[in-house]
């Protein structure tokens, strides 16, 4: 189950994204099995639309809040489309990380622009070293790929 948190409705990337999440679960099954084993904390902060969001994933089940709420385990920061271009990321199915075969020139476009992000410092992914798992698993749903 995805909701929005009492005053979350009013913040239209909050409502964005948990309508991504939604289309995702819907279209892809197969990622419900992510979706469920998410446990913790993830803030995301659109730095150039100055707007945050909390999401808070427990036993299959996701509350979506406006703005940062508590300590995050895992904090995105950078620009909207730095942010939204993580949904356009390639995920094996073996690994769950963003790596695109050679037959996926999208998937390949969306890994560099992943990585060329992070090396100009327009994308910021703190807290996803110490939880590898829930990292992978967040941008597994995210995904619209895979």
């Amino acid at each position: 189950m995805i909701r929005l948190a009492p005053g979350a409705d009013g913040n239209g990337f909050a409502v964005m994204l948990s309508d991504l999440l939604r289309q995702n679960l819907s279209d892809k099954p197969h990622k419900r099995a992510s979706f469920n084993a998410l446990s913790g904390v993830a803030a995301i902060v659109a730095e150039d639309a100055d707007v945050a969001i909390t999401l808070r994933f427990s036993n299959g089940e996701v509350e979506v809040f406006d703005g940062i709420v508590g300590v995050p385990d895992m904090a995105i920061r950078g620009g909207t489309d730095e942010i939204f271009g993580l949904s356009n990321l390639p995920i094996t199915t073996r690994f769950a990380l963003p790596i695109a075969s050679k037959n996926d020139p999208q998937g390949q476009e969306a890994s560099r622009q992943f990585m060329k992000a992070i090396r100009e410092k327009r994308l910021f992914l703190h807290g996803a070293i110490l939880h590898p798992l829930f990292a992978l698993r967040l941008t597994r749903v995210m995904s619209i790929n895979g």
